[in-house]
């Protein structure tokens, strides 16, 4: 079983409020997958054993908890034989386990896509949302997610890409900032 879900809908016990608070970890995690993955293969190119065991252990305990079965499954064994025997893993086991990473990734990024399908076309408050992202509060990640058709209609297309850029890397400084520019150069309506 690749993805056991239940274990997800436990963390967030079905919860809206706490799902808005695991969302950003869970997305954080799927964005950063494909660095971690090229890291992971130039360590395994360059032979380095304890960068190997070290993204190994990483990426299980984060997709684990989650919820990944068949990921810390294949992981446990290759693990094992860096910590044991100081071995890397064969090339086959390698690339298998490279696959179900992707896999996985695209499975959970699926599953956090279904809460996306219920965007709220409305837009919050402007000026309420840019104080969200000056004092860091997650909050501004989550209202994003929730409003994206809002956010869409009032940014563009082009411009809605780049701001969403800004809060999948939590760079709230930088989306505050677009945001500021773009009220200050709004044409009058």
């Amino acid at each position: 079983m690749l993805f056991n879900f239940s274990v997800l809908e436990q963390l967030i016990g079905f919860s809206h409020d706490a799902f808005l608070h695991l969302s950003p970890a869970v997305a954080q995690l799927i964005a950063s997958t494909p660095a971690e993955i090229q890291q992971l293969t130039l360590a395994y190119q360059q032979k380095n054993k304890k960068a190997v065991e070290h993204a190994l252990h990483k990426l299980r305990g984060s997709y684990a908890t989650l919820g990944a079965i068949d990921l810390a499954e294949l992981s446990r064994p290759l693990e094992l034989a860096l910590h044991q025997h100081n071995q890397l893993p064969s090339v086959t086991d390698f690339a298998v386990y490279l696959d179900c990473l992707e896999q996985t990734s695209v499975a959970l990024k699926l599953w956090l896509g279904q809460f996306e399908q219920n965007s709220d076309s409305s837009l919050p408050d402007i000026q309420l949302y840019i104080q969200y992202l000056e004092h860091n509060d997650m909050q501004a990640y989550s209202l994003f997610q929730q409003q994206r058709a809002g956010w869409i209609n009032y940014l563009g297309a082009d411009e809605f890409v780049l701001m969403e850029q800004d809060i999948m890397a939590l760079d709230f400084v930088a989306a505050a900032q677009r945001l500021k520019h773009k009220i200050n150069h709004k044409e009058p309506g």
